[in-house]
């Protein structure tokens, strides 16, 4: 249920400036973070997923 669900906001896992996949792993890393956020340099809005078994998943957003 949705009314069952615990929700908290986080700044901590968008990018604020463009970069590339490699500098967006590094971030995601040095944060911390299972899910990253970030736009690449032509402006595309990523998403990298740390999945169960430690591996970054990427997902390109349409």
């Amino acid at each position: 249920k949705t009314t069952d669900v615990h929700l908290v906001r986080s700044d901590e896992a968008v990018a604020i400036r463009p970069m590339t996949l490699e500098e967006a792993i590094k971030e995601a890393h040095f944060r911390d973070r299972d899910v990253f956020v970030f736009r690449d340099k032509k402006g595309k809005v990523m998403i990298l997923h740390r999945t169960r078994d430690g591996k970054m998943e990427l997902i390109e957003a349409p």
